[in-house]
């Protein structure tokens, strides 16, 4: 047989990896999804499974699609029998104009809707079916099918998350169109998608997770060997006369503000200060001096970065420390 041939063939049959049909394209999460990143779908008609990731803990998927008002559109989610991830059970909602219902009590604090939108929870049924998938020799928990018709023309969104705040992994399927096709990387990373997820280990080959709930530094890493890595624990002190003073201390690692902009160098280089999430301040040295914090803020977190600015990180987590400003005391 033609080599030509005979490779056709094994990637048609490698790429019909679904249970409700042979043909749905595979796409995989290499960046965590998010609101302002959701994964964008070519054509809510045609069938795509992509297959996800919630994580960190309290995570949240987004998709997003246009739809004809009328069009009936498939959405549908499968969880990967792997030991531990049995009962792993997400939820998901439909979030766009036009949408009836009241709100429901599920929803995510942090999930943000416009006044002009309406959200629907997805059906899933009450339990999933074990189910053997052949061509890729797997078993799924599959949640039923839902089909949804669109009330008009619009962007509508999917937002997926699990509500007790666990991490795993999910199929998530959209439309019944059957296009040969798919993301030729997310092929060669299935064999990766049937591990379980495991906290503090990053899955995202495009996202830095800083920790285990702070994420979406998209810098360039630097990834190091564990047994020689730098390491960095902090300590903020509250000052009697009002602000505070943070203490950075290290091993492994040596701050060199003279270098920076420089070549990388492993174990040298400066910090970044964030507090929820936003990026603070650049630090040159053990302390820092913090005039305030802001109102409501609750978490601190300092990560380790090269003179060029890569962040230092070990099997692609960052190398940082957080602290909780809920649990801060304060100067007498």
């Amino acid at each position: 047989m033609n080599n030509v041939r005979l490779v056709a063939l094994i990637l048609t049959a490698a790429l019909t990896l679904s249970r409700t049909a042979l043909a749905h394209q595979p796409f995989c999460e290499f960046a965590d999804l998010t609101a302002d990143a959701p994964w964008q779908v070519p054509d809510a008609a045609i069938s795509y499974a992509y297959f996800g990731n919630i994580y960190p803990a309290g995570d949240l998927d987004y998709f997003s699609f246009e739809a004809a008002a009328g069009q009936e559109i498939l959405l549908s989610l499968s969880i990967p029998a792997i030991d531990d991830l049995a009962v792993f059970s997400p939820v998901m909602s439909l979030v766009g104009p036009g949408i009836a219902g009241e709100p429901s009590a599920q929803l995510p604090e942090s999930l943000g809707i416009s006044p002009d939108e309406g959200t629907k929870m997805i059906p899933l049924g009450d339990t999933p079916r074990y189910w053997f998938e052949p061509f890729g020799r797997r078993y799924y928990w599959n949640w039923e099918d839902y089909y949804w018709t669109a009330p008009q023309s619009a962007t509508y969104r999917v937002v997926l998350w699990h509500p007790e705040e666990e991490i795993g992994r999910y199929s998530f399927v959209i439309g019944k169109r059957e296009v040969f096709g798919g993301e030729a990387d997310c092929f060669a990373s299935y064999h990766e998608y049937w591990s379980p997820l495991e906290p503090g280990r990053n899955p995202y080959r495009d996202t830095l997770i800083i920790g285990d709930t702070h994420k979406h530094d998209h810098a360039k890493t630097i990834n190091l060997n564990p047994n020689d890595a730098p390491q960095l624990s902090l300590t903020l002190f509250p000052l009697k006369g009002g602000g505070f003073n943070l203490r950075l201390q290290t091993e492994n690692f040596i701050f060199t503000p003279q270098n920076v902009d420089g070549d990388p160098i492993p174990g040298e280089g400066h910090a970044h200060l964030y507090i929820d999430d936003v990026k603070i301040a650049r630090i040159y040295g053990e302390w820092h001096h913090l005039e305030s914090l802001p109102e409501g803020a609750e978490t601190l977190t300092v990560a380790l970065y090269a003179n060029d600015h890569s962040a230092f990180t070990v099997q692609g987590i960052h190398i940082a420390d957080s602290l909780a400003l809920a649990d801060l005391p304060r100067a007498g």
